[in-house]
């Protein structure tokens, strides 16, 4: 029993399992599209996103914060030199496959995503105590998770296969992974709601509070349900429609004082779950 918690400890702290998500919705793109899948574009998912969350967990200025150790910090504290490791091999596999690609990937696309991701958590901003990161912008975090992670699983796909960005599909198909990602994201900002009050973070639920919160994420998930298309068949509308009720639950369930691996496993996971429906419908 030991050996699995270990085990699975390693797997969401060390952002394997939300990175095997970023690669799923990749690939669901590709089905919802009815676009051959890229094997290589999903692999790239993965290690982007590899490397972006393990290098954001290893920012210094995260281990001074004044907050209680979650057990995900105390894990990275131990294991920080794994971390590094995987961070270093996995930009090294993104630029191997971003250069030897058989595709074409806008570089100037590419770049505003590094810059967006990037700067989301290193003091860049002025503030009137000195430089603050993009996600400590008032009610920001939330909509440039929600916006990175639809431009990487929806339009990166949609540009590898020559689809035009701005026709109707492609931009409904962004504006409801939007909404799905955002829902998802606000059931993390109830988890952090004390931890963002003590580094006065302004977030949805420390401004309007948790009911709110949950209010608006259902909101957000019952226009994701209505921007289904009428010419989606009714498998795929029924895997999508499962999905959504299952990050509803998520949602409804979500409190501050949850287990943390309810929100790694749970949350994180119905992007997962999202995808295998779509490949189990379609």
């Amino acid at each position: 029993m030991r050996l699995l918690q270990k085990l699975l400890d390693f797997i969401l702290f060390s952002n394997l399992f939300i990175a095997v998500c970023a690669a799923a919705l990749v690939w669901e793109t590709y089905m919802l599209s009815g676009m051959p899948i890229s094997l290589r574009l999903g692999v790239m998912a993965f290690f982007a996103t590899l490397f972006v969350y393990n290098a954001d967990s290893l920012l210094p200025y995260k281990f001074n914060q004044d907050v209680p150790l979650t057990p995900r910090m105390a894990w990275v504290q131990q294991n920080k030199l794994v971390l590094m490791a995987m961070a270093a091999i996995s930009v090294l596999c993104v630029f191997a496959l971003y250069w030897t690609a058989a595709f074409e990937l806008s570089f100037w696309f590419m770049l505003h995503l590094m810059v967006v991701a990037g700067l989301y958590s290193i003091p860049v901003l002025p503030d009137r105590e000195g430089y603050i990161p993009l996600r400590d912008v008032p009610f920001l975090k939330v909509f440039l998770i929600a916006y990175v992670w639809s431009a990487i699983t929806v339009q990166l796909p949609q540009m590898e296969a020559g689809r035009d960005l701005f026709a109707t599909d492609s931009l409904i198909l962004f504006v409801r992974r939007f909404l799905f990602i955002f829902a998802l994201t606000l059931v993390f900002d109830i988890r952090d709601i004390n931890k963002d009050k003590l580094t006065e973070t302004v977030t949805f639920p420390g401004k309007w509070g948790i009911k709110r919160t949950k209010q608006l994420a259902m909101l957000s998930l019952l226009f994701f349900a209505i921007l289904l298309p009428a010419s989606i068949n009714w498998q795929v509308r029924l895997a999508l429609g499962l999905s959504a009720g299952g990050a509803a639950w998520v949602v409804w369930q979500a409190r501050e004082g949850r287990s943390y691996y309810y929100y790694l496993i749970l949350a994180d996971g119905m992007m997962l779950l999202q995808f295998l429906l779509v490949w189990l419908f379609i």
